[in-house]
Order: structure tokens, then sequence, then C-alpha cells
């Protein structure tokens, strides 16, 4: 087991809504077989299972594997005097290896919840080490799975209120983890329009995005 898999599956663990979806029962998933195919920072695991079926039937032994993460945080810092946002890029492995012409990322702030961390804690920490920034408030957007269908991934999803002055800029990274980061600071608009261009193409910092536009009123209105 690794070190912080029981802290993983203690979040794991907390109720959430059912009321459209199936409420699970204990038996409705049969482990039969598991087998871990490799194990490093990532691991992918296997197992050979049954599943209850919509019918009340268990379904026949079927294998399924998964990319086994840890779970991690992602914050989009925003200035609602200002009506702007932090973005951070970066060179990122994923769309390098997928042939991507660009494999420089706009994103929001993100990393890895470390063992016996809280989200907030990790939050206010990325935030420190990827922009140089202290967090005033955080606003939770949502919790989910990015890639449930094969990756175990759980991310949790903040909006941080923050003072965001043009010297709010600046390269930033562990050197430690070869992290090679530049800040930038554009407005709402030109957020949005990154977003519609695909130039910001990965789903954290999208989901953010649109829902910073849905708050965006109540937000200004609450700081100005």
């Amino acid at each position: 087991m690794r070190s912080d898999d029981q802290h993983i599956r203690a979040r794991a663990a907390q109720i959430v809504p059912a009321t459209q979806r199936r409420v699970a029962l204990p038996g409705d998933v049969a482990v039969l077989t598991r087998a871990e195919r490799f194990a490093g920072f990532f691991a992918v695991e296997e197992q050979g299972l049954r599943f209850r079926r919509f019918d009340g039937t268990l379904s026949d032994p079927v294998n399924r594997e998964a990319f086994v993460s840890g779970d991690a945080v992602t914050v989009l810092p925003y200035d609602p005097v200002r009506d702007r946002v932090l973005l951070i890029e970066q060179f990122r492995v994923g769309p390098h290896l997928r042939g991507d012409a660009n494999p420089w990322q706009l994103e929001a702030i993100a990393g890895r919840i470390d063992d016996g961390e809280t989200a907030e804690a990790t939050a206010i920490r990325e935030a420190k080490e990827e922009a140089g920034i202290e967090i005033n408030r955080l606003v939770p957007i949502a919790g989910y799975y990015p890639t449930p269908g094969a990756v175990t991934e759980f991310l949790y999803s903040y909006l941080a209120l923050v003072d965001l002055p043009d010297s709010a800029t600046g390269t930033f990274g562990l050197a430690t983890e070869s992290e090679d980061i530049r800040v930038h600071l554009v407005s709402f608009d030109r957020l949005m329009a990154l977003c519609a261009s695909g130039e910001v193409g990965n789903a954290p910092t999208l989901l953010s995005a649109l829902w910073l536009a849905r708050e965006r009123p109540t937000l200004r209105a609450a700081a100005i």
C-alpha cells in the first residue's frame, strides 16, 4: 500500500449525492483478482471483477485497468476588483507525448495533495510555489474525476480571491522538481477568449473559467 492510500480512500469514502444515479450497495462490485502491473510515481492496477447490472444481476467477470494517481488540487486566482485572473504557463509531457504541436500549456495552478495534507493546505502551498502569491480566501468550485474511465485521480478545484497587481508576474517553480513556470495576468474577457479559441485546452482551467463566468457578478459585487 502506498503511504497516502489511506488518506485517499478516506476522502473517497465520503458520501456524495445519489439522487439521479443508482445508490451503490455492499456487494455491487465483487473483486475477483487484483494485480499491480506497474508502480512508480504513478501506478497501473488491474482487477478482475463483476459489477451489478441495471437489471439486478452481476455481470460476467471482466478485466479492467486503471492509471492510479494521487488526489490533486487546482487553483484559479481571481482579483474581483481588477477583474483579472492569474494563469501559469509550463511545458507538459502529456501533450508532448501525444504529439501536440505546442506542449506549453496555460493552466490554473495545480499540484498533488501530499500525504496527510488537506486539499486547502495544498492549494495554499502550490499557489506560493508556482506563482509566488499568498491566498486570502479559497472558494470551492467542484470535486470531480477528470477521466473516470481510466484514471483514479480526483481533483478539488478552487477559486482564490486575491490581490493581483501588475507586479504579480514572473517565473516561478521548484528547482528540485525542475519546474519552469511563467505567470500571466489576463482580464476576465481575455480568459474567456483564450478558452473559446482553444489556447486554454485543459479541463480544470476550462471548468474553473466557466464557473467564474457564472459567479463573477456576485464576487465583484461583494468586493467593490
